[in-house]
C-alpha cells in the first residue's frame, strides 16, 4: 500500500490502521511504503503504472484532487489511471487565529477581512498544499482577501502563528486539537458537519454563519485502472466492515478525529470527480503558481 507522504502524516496514520485491519481480514500481508514527492503524486504514478491485480493499492488524501490543477504536467490522469475502491472518511480542518487577534469569531474576522483588504496574513504548509487552497477556499466563498504566507510545513506555520508572525492558519483538528485545549491559539471554526468531540467548544462553519465551506481532507484507498470488478467489490466490502470495529473507530474516529464515511466505489468516484473541479476552480481564482 504505497502512501505519497511521510511516515507520522495523517495520511500514513490512516493507511497503518487501515493496512492493518485488512490484513486481518483478508489474511495477507500489507507492506505501507511512503513513497514522497511532487504532493503525493510520485506514490500515485507508482500505483497507476502497477498491474491491476489487487496487489498494489494507494492510500490517498484530497491532494489527489488538488495536484492536477497545481501541477498541470503530472504523468497520469487520476480519473483515467486509477479506480476508487472506498472513501475511508473526511478530517475536518479548523481556523485559527493568534489569541492577540482582534477578531473572536468567524463573523468579526470575515468583518475585518471586508473592511482591510489582505491585512490579514495567514501561514500554511506551502504553496499548493491543502491548508493554502483551504484558506483561498474560505476567501473565495467569502469575498474576502488574505496574505498568503507559505512555510515549509504545517508545523513551521503553527509556530509562527503562536510566535506572532502571522494572524492565521488552517490546521487539521488532528493536530490542532493541543493547541485549542491549552488555548495556546484561539479556534473560531470546524469544518465538519457536527462540532468535534476533540474541541466541542469550536462551532461548526455553518453554526458560525458561513454554510457550504467545506475544507475537510479526505482520505480513501485506491488502485490501479483496470482492477477487476469482483477484486474491487471484495476490497470495498472490506474497508466498510473496518468501520464495525471498536478498536479501529477509536484509533480512528475518537483519538484521530476522523469522520468514518465508507460506501461504493461509485460514492468515492462522484467525490473525487467533484472535488477535482471545486479545487480547479480555486486554483484558477488564487493564481496558484506551483514550479514543476
Amino acid at each position: 500500500m504505497y502512501v505519497g507522504f511521510s511516515a507520522g502524516s495523517a495520511t500514513d496514520i490512516v493507511a497503518r490502521v487501515v493496512a492493518q485491519h485488512l490484513s486481518e481480514r483478508l489474511g495477507q500481508s500489507i507492506i505501507v511504503e511512503n513513497k514522497t514527492g511532487v504532493g503525493g503524486s510520485l506514490a500515485a504514478e507508482a500505483t497507476a503504472k502497477s498491474p491491476p491485480d489487487g496487489y498494489t493499492l494507494l492510500m490517498v488524501s484530497s491532494a489527489i484532487a488538488v495536484n492536477p490543477a497545481v501541477y498541470p504536467k503530472l504523468n497520469f490522469d487520476v480519473e483515467k489511471d486509477l479506480t476508487p475502491i472506498a472513501l475511508v472518511g473526511r478530517l475536518p480542518t479548523v481556523l485559527l487565529v493568534n489569541n492577540k487577534f482582534p477578531a473572536k469569531s468567524l463573523s468579526e474576522l470575515l468583518s475585518y477581512a471586508r473592511s482591510y483588504p489582505r491585512k490579514i496574513n495567514y501561514g500554511s504548509s506551502g504553496v499548493g498544499g491543502s491548508t493554502h487552497l483551504s484558506t483561498e477556499y474560505l476567501a473565495t466563498l467569502s469575498g474576502t482577501s488574505f496574505t498568503h504566507v507559505p512555510y515549509r510545513g504545517n508545523a513551521q506555520a503553527i509556530a509562527a502563528l503562536l510566535g506572532g508572525e502571522v494572524d492565521m492558519v488552517t490546521d487539521t483538528i488532528l493536530l490542532a486539537a493541543p493547541n485549542i485545549q491549552t488555548k495556546r491559539v484561539r479556534a473560531l471554526a470546524i469544518s465538519s458537519q457536527t462540532r468535534s468531540a476533540l474541541a466541542p467548544d469550536v462551532p461548526t462553519f455553518a453554526e458560525a454563519g458561513l454554510r457550504n465551506y467545506d475544507g475537510s481532507l479526505f482520505f480513501g484507498l485506491m488502485g490501479p485502472a483496470g482492477m477487476p470488478a469482483e477484486i474491487v467489490t471484495r476490497l470495498n466490502r472490506q474497508v466498510n466492515e473496518l468501520f464495525q470495529s471498536a478498536d479501529l473507530r477509536q484509533r480512528l474516529q475518537t483519538a484521530g478525529g476522523l469522520d468514518l464515511v465508507g460506501g461504493s466505489p461509485e460514492v468515492f468516484r462522484d467525490t473525487l470527480h467533484k472535488e477535482i473541479g471545486q479545487w480547479k476552480q480555486v486554483v484558477k481564482n488564487a493564481n496558484v503558481k506551483v514550479d514543476d
